[in-house]
C-alpha cells in the first residue's frame, strides 16, 4: 500500500519520533519506519477493534458521489440487527484521536480507488477532535494527502453561528480540507453559519426532514437553503415520490436511501 512521509507521530499527545514513513498494513496496525531505517509495528489500541462503516451518498439518479465514515456501537451478536452510530461524546479525547487516525490511514490506503471513482469522503469532527486536528502536524500531514476528504461539523459545534469569525473554524477552513455542515435544523444554531458560505455541503438533520417534508412550506425552505449552498444532502427519504420531488429541486445527494451502510473495506463492491 502507498507510503507517506510525515513530520511527527503523535497519539494522545505523546510524540513517538520526529520523522517517519507510515502506512496501514492490516486492521488496527500501522507500519512505521524511522530515518535510521528500523521498522516497527505499532498497534492502534481499539478495544475491541471496530470496523469503519460507510453511509453511501448518491445523487437522486443513483450515481454515488460520497461516503460518510463512522463507527457503529458494538453490540453482542444477538443484537446486531439494531445498529446505532457510535457517538464521539461517549469516547475519551485519546480514543477519538486514535479512531480518527485509523480512519485517515484507512482512507490513505484506499486513495487510488477513491481517486479513480471520484468519490468524496466525510468524517465528523466535534470540538475536542477539531482542536487536536489543528494542533497535530502528524494529522494535518495525512489530511493534506487526502484531497477527497471533507471534515464535517455538526450544528451543535460551539459558536458555529460565528462562522469564519470562530477561530477554530477559521483554522480548519484555512489550514485543512473543505468543510461540511451536518444536522442543520436540529435546533442548535440558525442559518448564519450557512450564510457564511464556508461549507461546501450541508446536510439536513434527519428528524427535521422527516417532520417537515410533508409541510407546504418545505420546498420554499429547501430553495432558501440552496441559495446558500449548491450541495444539499438529505437523510431520511422514505419513498420514490420524495426522491422525485428532491430530484426536481436539484438536491445534490441522498443518504441511506438506495444503498445500505457497508464496511469501508467493502466499497469496491459498489457500482462506479
Amino acid at each position: 500500500m502507498a507510503r507517506m512521509r510525515l513530520i511527527s507521530f503523535s497519539v494522545g499527545g505523546k510524540t513517538r519520533f520526529k520523522t517517519a514513513i507510515v502506512r496501514i498494513v492490516a486492521d488496527n496496525k500501522i507500519e512505521t519506519q524511522r530515518d535510521g531505517g528500523a521498522t516497527s509495528l505499532t498497534m492502534i489500541k481499539l478495544q475491541p477493534p471496530l470496523e469503519i462503516m460507510c453511509d453511501v451518498l448518491h445523487a437522486p439518479d443513483g450515481r454515488i458521489v460520497a461516503l460518510d465514515l463512522h463507527y457503529d456501537e458494538p453490540h453482542p451478536a444477538a443484537y446486531r440487527s439494531v445498529t446505532r452510530r457510535l457517538q464521539l461524546a461517549s469516547l475519551s479525547a485519546a480514543q477519538r484521536e486514535e479512531m480518527f487516525i485509523h480512519q485517515l490511514l484507512s482512507l490513505e490506503s484506499m486513495s487510488a480507488l477513491l481517486h479513480r471513482r471520484q468519490w468524496l469522503c466525510s468524517i465528523a469532527l466535534d470540538f475536542t477532535l477539531a482542536q487536536r486536528v489543528t494542533e497535530s502536524a502528524f494529522i494535518r500531514q495525512i489530511i493534506h494527502h487526502l484531497p477527497f476528504l471533507r471534515l464535517s461539523l455538526s450544528e451543535d459545534f460551539p459558536n458555529l453561528h460565528d462562522g469564519i469569525e470562530n477561530p477554530l473554524i477559521r483554522a480548519l477552513s484555512e489550514q485543512l480540507n473543505i468543510l461540511w455542515l451536518s444536522d442543520l435544523g436540529a435546533g442548535y444554531a440558525n442559518l448564519n453559519a450557512v450564510q457564511s458560505h464556508i461549507f461546501e455541503a450541508v446536510k439536513l438533520d434527519r428528524r427535521f426532514y422527516v417532520e417537515n417534508v410533508h409541510k407546504s412550506v418545505f420546498i420554499m425552505l429547501l430553495r432558501q437553503i440552496m441559495q446558500m449552498t449548491n450541495r444539499l444532502i438529505i437523510d431520511g427519504v422514505e419513498d420514490e415520490s420524495q426522491r422525485l420531488m428532491l430530484a426536481q429541486q436539484g438536491i445534490w445527494a441522498l443518504q441511506n436511501y438506495q444503498y445500505a451502510s457497508l464496511p469501508l473495506s467493502k466499497i469496491s463492491s459498489l457500482p462506479e
